[in-house]
């Protein structure tokens, strides 16, 4: 029972300190593409995140990783992650360092919400579900790099043995 208050005051902290859906766009910028991606979070007091995903811009899926440590938590988390992305004008603003605020109570399963910006004035705002058992409400700095595809080898190439 006392799991599912925490779990009720962090849901309305979220909502509150995040921005409703309708008003994003006055706030944030024009919704230029969406993310999803999965992420663990290790933290005793500084902690470390970690995560892989794809950027939909543009009709293109373009894959990513990010990385990055916070402040203020402790436990570990890991979780699906969606969101959408803000006032992104040319792909390669996307990669980059971006500062984010976020808060999460997870004991077993769990909420998270975060907001993001880098230096370019990309904002991203995410909806996490987590599972684990962690507690933060952080500053975080995270980077986000494309990942390039790798190179097919063919065996084509390859001398047979004599």
């Amino acid at each position: 029972m006392r799991s599912a208050y925490l779990r009720s005051v962090v849901a309305v902290a979220l909502c509150s300190a995040t921005i409703a859906p309708a008003m994003a766009e006055k706030v944030l910028g024009p919704v230029s593409g969406e993310v999803k991606f999965i992420s663990h979070s290790a933290d005793l007091g500084v902690g470390y995140t970690w995560g892989k995903g794809v950027l939909i811009y543009d009709g293109k899926q373009y894959p990513f990783e990010v990385s990055g440590a916070s402040a203020a938590a402790i436990g570990f988390s890991s979780g699906d992650s969606v969101g959408k992305v803000y006032n992104l004008q040319r792909l390669e603003d996307f990669e980059g360092t971006y500062w984010a605020l976020s808060g999460e109570a997870t004991i077993g399963q769990g909420l998270s919400g975060s907001l993001m910006e880098n230096n370019d004035g990309v904002r991203i705002r995410l909806q996490e579900n987590r599972s684990g058992g962690r507690l933060a409400a952080s500053p975080s700095r995270l980077s986000i790099h494309f990942v390039k595809p790798k190179a097919n080898k063919t065996t084509t190439d390859a001398k047979t043995p004599s």
